[in-house]
C-alpha cells in the first residue's frame, strides 16, 4: 500500500469522478485507475462502484475511507512535527552578557555564515547572573557570562580573563595618579554590583583581603548604566578594562589600573548538546575566535 493509492482513494471519493479526481492530484485518468485498482487488490474487495455517471464508493470501502483519511493526517503531522523541529534546531538563541564589540561578534556571525549556513542566529541580551537560568528555560541556546559557573549541566569555554579597573567621575579633584590608591578609593562612594553579579564576590573579597569596607550607596547590574552614574559624578566603579576603556576613550570617565582583580569570561551551552555537531562547530568557533586573536 503507497501514499499516492490512499490519496486517490480519498479524492475519488471525495469528487465521485475518476477525471476530476485525477486532475486534483496532477496526474492522468489511466494513472488514477491503476491506483485504485491496486489498492481493491491489496484490500481485496471493491472499493467503487463504476456507473456511467461515475464511481461511487462501497460499503465496505466507506469503512475504511476514515481509516485512510486517518493515515493521512498523521503523515501530514509527522512533516509539520518535522518542520517544526528543523525550525527549532537551526534558530540559535546567543545570550550576550555585555558589549557585542567586546564580544566579537561581528566575527561570530561571519564565520558561522561561512561554517552553518543553514543557522539563523537570534542575539538576546542577558546578565551572567540569570546564565544558568536563562540556558535551562531554553531562553538562550548557548550564550557568554562572566565568572565560573560549577552547575553539572552547563559546558563552558573558557575565553579570556580581563583586568578589572576603577572607573571615576572626570571632575573628582584626585592627586596625581602615581599618589592613587586603592585607600583613596575605598573613601569613596561605590556604585557597587548586585549580588547575584559574578563580580560581586571577586570584588566584596578583594577588598577584605586588603581590611577595607568601600561605602557601597548603590547596586547596579548593568555596564553602560553604572558608566552614566560615573560620568555623572554618583560614585566610582569597578567594570572590565575593555568596557572602561570604551567610556574613557569617549571622555565619559577616568580610569585607575591600580587594582588587583581580574574577571573570566566564558561561552556556555548544555552539555547535553555536546554531542550536537552544531553545538560543537558553534563552540569550536568562538574558541577560534578567542585563540586567534590572543
Amino acid at each position: 500500500m503507497e501514499l499516492y493509492q490512499l490519496k486517490t482513494f480519498i479524492e475519488i471519493a471525495r469528487t465521485g469522478n475518476l477525471t476530476e479526481a485525477a486532475a486534483h492530484l496532477n496526474t492522468s485518468q489511466p494513472s488514477a485507475s491503476a491506483h485504485i485498482k491496486a489498492l481493491e487488490k491489496e484490500v481485496d474487495f471493491p472499493l467503487f462502484y463504476r456507473t456511467s455517471k461515475g464511481m461511487t464508493i462501497t460499503e465496505k470501502g466507506s469503512k475504511i475511507l476514515l481509516e485512510a483519511q486517518k493515515i493521512l493526517t498523521s503523515i501530514d503531522d509527522f512533516y509539520l512535527k518535522a518542520s517544526d523541529l528543523k525550525a527549532e534546531s537551526d534558530t540559535i538563541r546567543i545570550g550576550l552578557n555585555t558589549n557585542g564589540q567586546l564580544l566579537r561578534i561581528e566575527k561570530l556571525v561571519r564565520f558561522i555564515s561561512e561554517c552553518l549556513p543553514q543557522v539563523e542566529l537570534h542575539f538576546i541580551d542577558i546578565k551572567s547572573e540569570d546564565f544558568i537560568k536563562d540556558l535551562i528555560s531554553e531562553k538562550i541556546s548557548g550564550g557568554f557570562y562572566y565568572g565560573n559557573v560549577a552547575h553539572p549541566s552547563v559546558y563552558s569555554i573558557k575565553l579570556h580573563s580581563f583586568k578589572m579597573v576603577v572607573v571615576y567621575p572626570n571632575s573628582w579633584g584626585v592627586p596625581p595618579k602615581k599618589r592613587l590608591s586603592l585607600e583613596y578609593f575605598a573613601e569613596k562612594p561605590w556604585i557597587w554590583t548586585t549580588q547575584g553579579c559574578p563580580f560581586y564576590k571577586q570584588s566584596i573579597d578583594y577588598f577584605l583581603k586588603q581590611n577595607m569596607v568601600p561605602q557601597k550607596i548603590m547596586y547596579v547590574d548593568d555596564e553602560s548604566l553604572i558608566g552614566k552614574l560615573v560620568q555623572g559624578e554618583i560614585g566610582c566603579s569597578l567594570l572590565a578594562e575593555p568596557i572602561a576603556m570604551r567610556f574613557a576613550n569617549e571622555n565619559m570617565l577616568q580610569i585607575w589600573e591600580g587594582i588587583d582583580l581580574n574577571i573570566d569570561l566564558h561561552f556556555g551551552y548544555l552539555k547535553d548538546k555536546k554531542s550536537d555537531a552544531m553545538f560543537l562547530e558553534i563552540g569550536s568557533i568562538v574558541d577560534r575566535i578567542w585563540n586567534a586573536d590572543s
